[in-house]
């Protein structure tokens, strides 16, 4: 049985997409008319993405989202190309000490953006399929950590730390709700941590950003610079802003001003306010995340609606605690707000895949660990 799609959900991404578009025009119009002679440059990149992130989540809204599992062992060949071929100098393109791009028929994009939601339909197909085995350490956790350690080993090479910290965390939940006993989560988060210190320590520029996230003050004009601007954004301020376009961080003092760290920036220029209901509407994705994922027609659903909305809202929440000094710096944009192409067009996908499974209403009540009807 067919119902509608979630109308307050398409609403509340619209509006967050308008939030973005708007922020991003007034974020990067000096930096981009200084470097690249067009004020609108950045905005013109946003318009384009949205068009092609809107084609996504139409494609996704549209296709039933069963059809996808039957692709997965493609997609998931297909992303193991990808992520080999940007790490090839030849074939990867390399930005700020970073190898994380393609380029193909004059555009860039970056693959470990797409792993996020091929990860995501291969850890609910295989909830799906193996739940009578989840409780098992060995026969149900061990195969989804074998694969994700390939694919996150490839992420890491390029260096991506975020997004491993990311999908590493998704799948940890995923297979939790799938059945996953508490005990065996747990040691594999601590499992997580040691090697997360490890990479840490095993670099020096991470090393740097633990310590300014620590004591930005001790180098406020090398590795603190960054978020301390940040603070002055946010602290500047106030209740009601400085008005829109007319923040002052952004003009050259705040690096990635129009990117990772847009939330400052919106709060200078719209305040307390401003960021209180950009936080409000983010809460209320995340609860419509979760009603669809409650309410989906089968297992694979409610995995897939709920590994969806987690990789998002771990998104939003990481950024958020990064911008704000309560978690070291990482390259993870806002969803939905900072410039990125590759993250707002996979992000639009994953709310088309949302709406869809949102559309189905079912006969099957499915009872999943903590999403049962």
């Amino acid at each position: 049985m067919k119902s509608r799609y979630d109308v307050f959900l398409a609403v509340l991404v619209f509006t967050l997409l308008l939030f973005g578009t708007v922020m991003i025009l007034s974020t990067s119009a000096v930096f981009a008319e200084l470097h690249y002679s067009d004020s609108f440059f950045f905005f013109k990149n946003r318009l384009l993405h949205l068009t092609i992130g809107s084609l996504a989540l139409i494609a996704g809204a549209a296709i039933d989202y069963h059809r996808w599992e039957k692709l997965i062992l493609g997609l998931m060949v297909l992303m193991l190309v990808l992520l080999v071929g940007v790490l090839i100098p030849e074939i990867g393109h390399e930005v700020k000490g970073g190898r994380r791009w393609l380029r193909l028929l004059g555009f860039s994009f970056q693959p470990a953006e797409l792993l996020k939601i091929v990860l995501i339909f291969y850890v609910a197909s295989y909830l799906q399929r193996k739940q009578e085995v989840m409780t098992s350490f060995f026969r149900g956790l061990t195969p989804n950590f074998i694969v994700l350690g390939i694919y996150l080993f490839l992420v890491l090479l390029q260096p991506d730390f975020g997004t491993v910290v990311l999908i590493s965390l998704t799948v940890l939940l995923m297979v939790y709700i799938g059945g996953a006993r508490s005990l065996h989560i747990f040691g594999s988060l601590l499992a997580c941590s040691v090697i997360a210190g490890f990479l840490i320590v095993s670099q020096t520029y991470r090393i740097r950003r633990l310590l300014a996230f620590l004591n930005p003050w001790e180098d406020p004009l090398d590795s603190g610079f960054q978020i301390i601007q940040s603070f002055i954004a946010l602290g500047s301020g106030g209740w009601f802003g400085r008005g829109f376009w007319d923040g002052r961080q952004k003009l050259f003092f705040l690096p990635d001003a129009h990117t990772d760290f847009i939330f400052a920036i919106l709060g200078e220029e719209l305040g307390f306010f401003g960021v209180c209901l950009l936080v409000l509407l983010f809460a209320l994705f995340i609860w419509r995340g979760y009603m669809i994922a409650w309410n989906a027609q089968d297992a694979f659903g409610k995995y897939l609606a709920f590994g969806i909305t987690t990789s998002i809202s771990l998104q939003i929440i990481l950024n958020l605690f990064v911008v704000t000094g309560m978690l070291p710096t990482k390259g993870l944009p806002l969803p939905f707000i900072s410039a990125g192409g590759t993250s707002l067009v996979t992000t639009l996908f994953m709310t088309g895949i949302l709406l869809n499974v949102s559309s189905s209403t079912g006969q099957k009540n499915v009872s999943v660990n903590g999403l049962s009807p």
